[in-house]
């Protein structure tokens, strides 16, 4: 049976928790990796999942990820009425300009999916890095009948406390509840060491969808959630998790929970379990790019079956020199070594490393220029960063703090955009 798909990707998001990384750019539009973005993952898993009508929604600083999509994104797609990526940032005239939450941010487009009446609408978030063959999770949306569909994630309830949004379901796994953060998660129907974090990916039956949002539209908005959970028929936020999908279950809207346990992507010769992993804060962020390294990395970009498309940024191969030397790592294009350790880290495009250098356990996200004699350590160097001979980074954290350089919680340092040493 063929199925129609409409896929809004949401990316908008600010990330405050990765500041200085998020201060200029939208938290999708953030290196990963050595050659990505992170909203590369969401898309070339809606592309590998045969979804090719795509409207990514755009707010917070989305200049370079405009450039990203256009440049690397839009030849891929080419445009037709039936394979095509259309950005959607806010729209003028509006009472703020911005969208306010992100069920507004698809209530001011539903006409464009509306216009395509598609079996499934689903609602993907951009700010995590995850591999997913979506189209599993639309099967189950279809074999339940469901008006809505969650993909949740088991989490330990002691990990969840405080932190995710968590879904409370039957033995059917149909939702009962939904918990904001709370201090203690409800558990798993027999497993009480674990419960559901909602990923904020939906899949939605169209009409359900128009009707909820058409509801939500007419509440006075406010960002005071008390008030909301005093009065939820007359205001709200206009955010999903929230808003919308707490009154669905009021409503007793037939909402399942798709387990991302359960998913797995394609593989030549097998198949093998997909992966996701939160970017929330800058220790996150740091960890879901360690993952990419090692001889078994927890994440595989070498699958030839679900390879993560992107904008090449440079052209250029890259040049390990004599005396050079890396080892558990990624160099991506444009990069030269010159007579320097590297060492469970990761470079992106254009780094040029100067000799008698070595880079331990560190990301730098590339047009970076490191020079002689330099040390770093444990830290992320965001791109346009000049770093002179004999400069130590990493190592005496009072000395980067000095400098104006943020120190994460887990002691990771980093160095913003354009930092001048």
């Amino acid at each position: 049976m063929s199925v129609e798909v409409v896929a809004f990707v949401l990316s908008g998001g600010e990330g405050q928790r990765l500041m200085p990384l998020t201060r200029d750019r939208a938290k999708p539009a953030i290196p990963f990796g050595g050659s990505y973005r992170v909203i590369d993952f969401v898309l070339s898993n809606l592309i590998h999942s045969r979804i090719n009508k795509i409207y990514v929604i755009t707010q917070y600083e989305s200049r370079s990820l405009e450039k990203h999509i256009f440049e690397g994104w839009s030849p891929i797609f080419g445009t037709g009425r039936y394979h095509f990526i259309r950005l959607l940032p806010p729209k003028l005239g509006g009472e703020s300009g911005w969208y306010l939450g992100t069920a507004d941010a698809i209530n001011q487009n539903k006409s464009y999916v509306w216009a395509d009446k598609p079996d499934i609408v689903n609602i993907f978030s951009s700010d995590h890095v995850y591999l997913m063959d979506i189209s599993l999770m639309n099967s189950s949306h279809l074999n339940n009948s469901a008006d809505l569909t969650i993909s949740a994630i088991p989490v330990k309830c002691e990990v969840a406390a405080k932190k995710y949004g968590v879904l409370v379901v039957d033995k059917d796994y149909r939702l009962i509840d939904f918990e904001e953060k709370p201090e203690k998660p409800t558990p798993i129907p027999g497993n009480s060491e674990y419960c559901l974090a909602s990923m904020g990916n939906y899949s939605f039956n169209l009409q359900v969808l128009i009707e909820e949002l058409v509801i939500d539209q007419y509440k006075q908005t406010t960002t005071d959630k008390n008030l909301i959970m005093s009065d939820p028929k007359h205001y709200s936020s206009h955010d999903f998790g929230f808003d919308v999908i707490p009154e669905m279950i009021r409503r007793g809207r037939k909402i399942y929970i798709y387990n991302f346990n359960d998913n797995y992507i394609s593989r030549s010769g097998k198949n093998e379990f997909a992966y996701w992993r939160d970017i929330g804060d800058l220790d996150e962020f740091y960890n879901a790019n360690m993952d990419l390294l090692g001889p078994e990395p927890v994440i595989n970009l070498f699958n030839e079956r679900w390879e993560i498309f992107t904008r090449v940024a440079s052209l250029r191969a890259a040049r390990v020199n004599s005396r050079a030397k890396a080892h558990n790592s990624i160099i991506a294009n444009g990069c030269i070594i010159n007579g320097s350790v590297i060492e469970r880290s990761i470079l992106s495009y254009n780094v040029v490393v100067e000799e008698k250098t070595k880079i331990v356990g560190s990301f730098i996200m590339g047009n970076n220029y490191v020079g002689k004699n330099v040390v770093i350590n444990n830290t992320i160097v965001d791109t346009g960063v000049y770093i002179p001979d004999n400069t130590i980074i990493g190592v005496d954290k009072k000395e980067d703090l000095k400098r104006g350089l943020t120190i994460s919680k887990l002691g990771v340092t980093i160095v913003p955009r354009k930092y001048r040493f």
